[in-house]
Order: structure tokens, then sequence, then C-alpha cells
């Protein structure tokens, strides 16, 4: 027998769908005649069967769970995840959610059995739909001129941050408009999803261990950033969040969130008791702001932090036998490693509750190029905050997952 979902087809057997034939009730069927039936009924069925002309429908029973397992495949193929309905805050208009599918089991045996018994063997599968998390109708719940928490954060439009930019402007379109319920989690890897070139990310710089390197994505590190203050801010539950390799130059320490597909993730959760929208927009060029809107806040938030420990870097040694003799040049400059404590106060008016998050900043190293020729004496004093020299023969891949 053959099911058919519409594109494709997908060979298969009654047993492999959890289809059996009843012996017992069909065998129960068959002689309920003889035994219910007046006698001139029963004399009339004993000459049909003895003519070979007494039909007898066969009964079947199904187990649903081999059924699910049978049409696993099919399943996969159908499924079509739903949409949830958002605003679209520069047009003022919404975007109405698009329900989903999934392989209704149950009602695709129902179908085949009376298919079967019809003498079919083509079938199609049916279908039911899913329903999206946010639909339109809760869009009409949040009021978007009221601002829970608002965090701004500043980036450069040229050199490598022309890269950046236009990262930033891609990954702050995806979240802009999404609507969270109380109780809904946040993910950015779910909502950003993978960045590639495919989808119009471009090469910008990430840190890549303890280096900055070209990367697809470089710079999106900083709408995660820009919306964990705001979510931080509008007395959110922060259930994941990695601080940088290095301090950022666009939040204050502890106030950043790096994001690496699909290790590092922000997440937060809406323990606020109304539906709110997350709004990224470009109040001006260079500046990104993360709004949270749909109600009064419900906590007076402060914020402050402290560094329990500074960490010396090293100055890196690298050489490059590309360079022309005698030259050396600064690829990296220095920055000291910090352990830093945060401090988030929530003022809810009749309680006040704190709690205290902790990102640890590793040293980055001072790195020099020099041709092989060069000597290593030559190079300017150590910095302040730097201790000791470290030689490479040669340029190598850090490990770490990219981050921008």
């Amino acid at each position: 027998m053959t099911l058919l979902d519409g594109l494709e087809t997908y060979q298969t057997t009654l047993g492999d769908l959890g289809v059996e034939l009843d012996v017992a009730a069909t065998m129960e069927a068959a002689l309920r005649p003889g035994r219910e039936a007046s006698l001139t009924e029963r004399a009339r069925a004993l000459l049909l069967a003895r003519a070979g002309f007494l039909d007898t429908p066969l009964a079947y029973s199904v187990d649903l769970r081999r059924a699910e397992v049978g049409m696993r495949a099919v399943a996969q193929r159908v499924r079509k995840e739903p949409v949830n309905a958002h605003l679209n805050l520069t047009a003022h208009a919404r975007v109405p959610d698009i329900p989903g599918a999934e392989l209704d089991v149950q009602a695709t045996v129902v179908s085949i059995m009376h298919g079967v018994l019809a003498g079919e063997r083509s079938f199609l599968v049916r279908t039911k739909d899913v329903r999206a998390d946010v639909t339109e109708d809760d869009l009409t719940a949040v009021d978007v001129t009221k601002v829970v928490a608002t965090f701004e954060t500043k980036f450069a439009l040229w050199g490598d941050g022309r890269g950046r930019s236009r990262n930033i402007e891609l990954a702050a379109a995806a979240i802009d408009g999404m609507v969270l319920k109380p109780g809904q989690s946040f993910s950015f890897n779910t909502v950003v999803g993978r960045r590639t070139l495919e989808k119009g990310y471009v090469w910008a710089p990430v840190i890549v261990g303890d280096e900055l390197r070209p990367g697809v994505g470089g710079g999106i590190c900083q709408v995660a950033s820009t919306l964990y203050a705001s979510a931080l801010f509008g007395a959110m539950q922060i259930t994941e969040r990695w601080a940088h390799g290095r301090p950022s130059s666009y939040t204050r320490m502890g106030l950043d969130a790096t994001v690496a597909y699909p290790s590092k993730d922000l997440r937060f959760v809406n323990t606020l008791p109304y539906s709110v929208i997350l709004h990224l927009h470009f109040p001006e060029r260079g500046k990104l702001r993360a709004e949270i809107l749909g109600g009064e806040p419900v906590a007076t938030v402060s914020y402050k932090y402290g560094v329990s420990r500074t960490m010396p870097f090293v100055r890196r040694i690298v050489s490059d036998p590309s360079l022309a003799p005698g030259t050396a040049r600064r690829k990296q400059k220095g920055i000291q490693g910090y352990s830093v404590v945060s401090m988030i106060e929530l003022d809810y008016g009749t309680r006040v509750d704190k709690r205290t998050y902790y990102s640890e900043y590793r040293p980055t190293p001072e790195i020099f190029w020099v041709s092989p020729d060069y000597d290593a004496a030559a190079l300017p004093e150590l910095p302040k905050g730097a201790k000791g020299v470290e030689e490479k023969l040669t340029e190598t891949t850090p490990d770490g997952d990219p981050a921008g």
C-alpha cells in the first residue's frame, strides 16, 4: 500500500502501521446471524453460507504506538512549524500568526482502514493544525505605549564597523517585534539562527580564543549584549548568559553577553505578569536601542559591579615569513583580564531582591608579527599590565568557538 503526502510517496503495510486482522471479532460477526436472527433468517443465512454468498466484513484492531513508529518518516515530512504573530513596529502593523501542521496518526489510520475495506491501495495522510505560541489575538493585549526597560549601545560605521553594522542590523531585525507571553522563554540562537553568508551576514572581526579573527556574523554579540541589559533592567529572569573573552568597548563590564551558534546562547524568561514585545531599532545612525514594551515596570532596577581580581597579559611574538626583513607589526593590543562581580538590586516597593552575577574576562595578549630575522629585543618595552613574553614560530588558529 502507498501513503501520499502531496509531494512524496511511502510504501508500507498494514502490519507496519499497527493494523491487524481481529480474528475473534470477525468470527463473532460471522456467527452472529446464526444466533440472534429469527428462524427464517437463520435458515436463509445457512443457505447463503453453503452457496458461498454470505459476506462477513473483516474486523481490524489498531496499535497506535506502532502506527506512530511506522509513519515516523511521513510525520517528519509533513511537519510544519507554526509561525508566531509579531508586530512590525516600523510599519505599525500586526503580522498574523501562521498555524503549523502535524500528522494526525489516528485520523490517517481510520482513513486507511476504510479505504482498505473499499479496495483502495493509495491513501492521503491526514494532518491537524498546530497552534502558534503567539497568535494575533495575543498582540492586542500588549500596550506598546508603555516601556518596561530600555538600553542603548553605540557602534562604528567605518573600517571594520561597516561589516559589524550590517550584521547588527540583520540580527536586530530578526528579533524586533517578537512577543513574549508571561512565562515564555527567549533564546537568541533560536530566534536569530545560524549566522551565514546566505542569510546576508558578512565578514567582520570575531573573538576566537584570545584573538580577533575575521568571521561571518561579527558584531551580533552587541545585539545580544544590548538586549541582555534591557532584560536585566526589565527585571526578567536570565537563564543563560556568557561573558565575552574580553571587556566590550560598548558597555560596562557585566552587562555584555556573548553568543556563538550553537554552543553559547542568551536566554531569559518573561517573569512579568503581562505579555511584552521586544523592540530593537536604531534611533540614530550608529546607535542600537533595545526596548521591552508592554506595561509598567514592576521594579526599580539598579546595577553596579566590582573587580575582584586583575590578571596580567603576555606579549605574544609570532614569526611571519611573509613580512619584509627587519619588520615588526603590532596586530593586537593587550588587555588585562578581570574577574567581575555584578550586583543587581530590584526594588519592588514592598520588598528588595538582590542578584549576583559573575563574569570572567580572560587576559588578551599583545600580539606582534615579526619577520624571521627580527630581533625581539628591539620591540617596545612591555606596556603596563603585561607580564612575560610568549614566542610562536608560526601563526596558528586559536581554540574556541567564534563569538561576535
